[in-house]
């Protein structure tokens, strides 16, 4: 029997050849477990990433090993990245819950959901396992928002069925008002900013600006660019000339707040991806603060979550106000 042609497609510059994404089609039936295996001279290897979720037939993830292949099936493979860690909760990570919902102080490096390389290793599923073993009930979760990778604090889920179009509602109809609290670099000649952008997505797929008069315009991956507003205010000066901000996103767009505090040259500490390219990850960004009315009984509800281990103890949150006026 011929061997599967193998085609690599993306992978990372690791120095690891087995990291990164692999794509291939099959020209011959067989086995999943065999054309991987294969691909990574491991059958052990073969089996974990399979089983752990890295394995896509057709755009569809597979996790039976024994899945056959036919001819001209596109087959991708996900291995996990270098910054993967065990996602783990404990009880004291849950800062709130009710009959409707549950938040925890999400920890850095973590993902709110299951990711190409991993259909396990997440937030839903490590509350859903903490859940189970506190208190033996099995739960449906449904994220109500999202956060970056490394961004620690406030994360919202559902818990039953009735809150998820209310909880939609509340967010698609910016009822949700959030805080953030930032370490950046740099000190501002300003005590509050208020920055309105342009959002959307570069050729290669990355988060970018765009130029306010850019809202409305249409990328060349059919999306349009969406307006950006982030509030800003200074709440200390650290050592070494960095601020702790006060963030208050107005719009939800992905990256909404690394972005904009890059562009007013005030980087976020850690923010490798959008700031210092030589900083070290994670980046200190912590959802400090939700406000929303609750889904079910429509009271005001304010989550907090602690302050992380990078935040001075004695940090004055509260002389910030929620109204910002435009510099």
């Amino acid at each position: 029997m011929e061997n599967t042609a193998i085609t690599t497609a993306s992978n990372t510059t690791n120095a690891n050849p087995n990291r990164g994404s692999f794509q291939f089609t099959c020209e011959t039936p067989e086995r999943l477990i065999d054309a991987v295996a294969r691909l990574f001279d491991s059958r052990a290897t073969a089996l974990v990433l399979i089983e752990r979720g890295g394995a896509w037939i057709e755009r569809e993830r597979v996790r039976a090993p024994d899945a056959m292949l036919l001819p001209g099936m596109r087959v991708s493979i996900h291995t996990p990245p270098d910054h993967a860690t065990p996602c783990v909760l404990t009880p004291a990570h849950i800062i709130y819950h009710d009959r409707w919902l549950i938040a925890i102080n999400k920890p850095a490096g973590t993902y709110v959901d299951a990711t190409p390389w991993d259909a396990d290793n997440h937030l839903r599923q490590a509350l859903t396992t903490l859940w189970q073993s506190q208190y033996g009930e099995t739960l449906t979760l449904h994220p109500a928002h999202r956060l970056d990778r490394d961004t620690t604090g406030v994360l919202l889920f559902t818990r039953h069925a009735h809150a998820n179009p209310a909880i939609q509602r509340i967010f698609v109809h910016h009822q949700a008002h959030k805080r953030y609290l930032c370490h950046v670099y740099g000190t501002p000649d300003w005590q509050t900013k208020t920055i309105i952008t342009g959002h959307g997505r570069t050729e290669n797929g990355r988060f970018r600006i765009y130029q306010a008069e850019n809202i409305g315009q249409k990328l060349l991956n059919g999306d349009v660019v969406k307006e950006m507003v982030t509030s800003f205010r200074v709440i200390s000066h650290g050592p070494n000339s960095t601020t702790w901000l006060l963030a208050i996103p107005k719009t939800g767009r992905t990256h909404q707040i690394r972005l904009h505090a890059t562009a007013l040259g005030l980087p976020i500490v850690g923010d490798a991806s959008h700031g210092r390219t030589d900083d070290t990850p994670p980046h200190r960004l912590h959802a400090w603060q939700l406000t929303l009315p609750h889904p079910i009984h429509e009271e005001q509800l304010t989550l907090a979550a602690p302050l992380p281990g990078w935040a001075p103890a004695d940090l004055a949150l509260d002389s910030a106000s929620d109204t910002m006026n435009d510099e």
